[in-house]
């Protein structure tokens, strides 16, 4: 953080802007995602409270947040975030996060995978980047295919997100992104437009944090979730927290959990769930490690670790309306089917296709989605082997469940597919019938046991 600090230092620019930009840098604009707590490589448990930092009275006066924020508008920090991006010359370094370096790298990292993991994703799902400064987040959203709305108060921050994609293209064919510039309090979308919400270290920055929970549950559409990653509820008293607001005046906000859900409660959102998760890794040794999974002494090791580190870390979900959602094939999660298959004859010759009678039931808890939905589309599948079972072909055939464009089937549901194969040459071969979830996988990967059938072909 500092050494970018001291970079912009040598440009030329006024002393004035200089630290207005600084400021940002330092957290005050809504997109500039900097860590606010630096990860630590020790992982005892004294090492993660010491982490901490919190102030003492050798640290000089204590500055109040809550008074802090009588001298602050929303619109002044808007301006700090946007002369700060704009004061940026060399940009390489915000376009490298979040692996810009090898100490914020881990917690930017692990902080990210379980926001993912909480928020239960599916491809071309519409995700609205909640502060997306130079649009790293947002990039990886879109290659994992979700169309993105990368969303920040700075113009200047938006295009450099643009050129994060221009100098690091996505791999395939993947929904395009949209960049939305805001103004600090309405956002602007239709009600209940987007189906995720990502907020990575911004929270804590806003001056309207009541305002913006009600655009969120605005915005969400029923079933959606909003996923936050966030400092804990003494940030403020940090000693990096107090040095920024002294110097920069730069807002570091307390993250009270109860506050903030006393208002997402009232603004549409049913349910709140916090992550307890291992920011850091706890290295053991052989023993220890045999002990760990014995559920020795090692476990309360473990448990006092993260419990000292999550005293200053918040990861949560706040999901609205159902606080369940139904299951569909998009995803793997509650897909099995049971599979009979009947030859039409035994008597098989090359050049002749095979006739052939499968029932197919959906035993699992998802919903088979039809062909036509594209990802996700469930159809009878079949690998081609050798007699020894070494495999040929994997994806030799591969065949629709219903006729036309088909249509969903319910779990528990049973279908009847008459089917005509190709065959191959001359030879004996096994046939393992399967089911296929399109871009999802082989039902066989998640314990489907195939039907296996030997012919000869004449």
């Amino acid at each position: 953080m500092f050494d970018r600090f001291w970079r912009m230092a040598k440009q030329p620019i006024s002393r004035r802007r200089l630290f207005q930009g600084a400021a940002a840098m330092l957290g005050a604009g809504l997109i500039a995602r900097w860590l606010v707590d630096r990860p630590a490589s020790e992982t005892s448990i004294v090492s993660m409270k010491s982490h901490a930092g919190d102030w003492t009275p050798a640290s000089g006066t204590l500055i109040d947040v809550r008074e802090f924020k009588k001298g602050m508008t929303v619109e002044a920090l808007n301006e700090t975030a946007e002369q700060y991006f704009a004061a940026v010359r060399d940009r390489d370094s915000l376009l490298t996060k979040p692996l810009r370096s090898v100490e914020e790298a881990p917690a930017l990292l692990s902080n990210f995978a379980h926001v993912l993991n909480g928020l239960q994703l599916v491809p071309e799902m519409r995700v609205l980047d909640f502060g997306a400064g130079s649009g790293w987040a947002s990039r990886w959203l879109t290659q994992l295919g979700m169309e993105v709305i990368a969303l920040d108060v700075s113009r200047t921050a938006l295009e450099i997100g643009k050129t994060l994609y221009a100098r690091q293209p996505i791999i395939g064919q993947r929904p395009p992104p949209r960049f939305l510039h805001f103004d600090g309090r309405r956002i602007d979308l239709p009600d209940e437009s987007v189906d995720r919400i990502v907020c990575l270290d911004t929270f804590h920055h806003l001056l309207n944090p009541d305002e913006v929970l009600r655009e969120m549950g605005r915005i969400l559409r029923p079933g959606g979730i909003a996923g936050f990653s966030e400092p804990g509820p003494r940030h403020s008293t940090s000693f990096q927290s107090q040095f920024e607001m002294r110097n920069f005046k730069v807002l570091e906000d307390d993250v009270d959990i109860a506050r903030i859900w006393a208002t997402a409660s009232q603004a549409g959102f049913t349910r709140l769930r916090l992550a307890v998760f291992a920011p850091h890794t706890l290295l053991l040794s052989l023993p220890q490690f045999e002990d760990y999974l014995k559920g020795g002494n090692a476990n309360q090791q473990f448990a006092e670790a993260t419990r000292a580190r999550m005293e200053h870390t918040r990861l949560f979900f706040m999901h609205k309306g159902p606080l369940t959602a139904a299951l569909d094939s998009r995803k793997r999660e509650g897909l099995a089917a049971r599979l009979e298959v009947k030859l039409a004859s035994h008597a098989l010759r090359e050049g002749v296709p095979l006739a052939a009678q499968v029932v197919a039931t959906n035993s699992g808890r998802a919903t088979w989605l039809p062909r036509s939905a594209g990802r996700g589309g469930v159809l009878l599948g079949c690998h081609l082997l050798d007699a020894a079972g070494q495999m040929l072909k994997l994806d030799y055939f591969r065949h629709p469940l219903t006729p036309g464009d088909g249509r969903p089937i319910a779990p528990g549901e049973t279908v009847t597919v008459d089917i005509s194969m190709p065959l191959p040459g001359k030879g004996s071969y096994l046939l393992d019938w399967d089911m296929v979830s399109e871009s999802v996988g082989w039902f066989s990967t998640i314990g489907l046991v195939p039907v296996r059938l030997k012919v000869d072909v004449a």
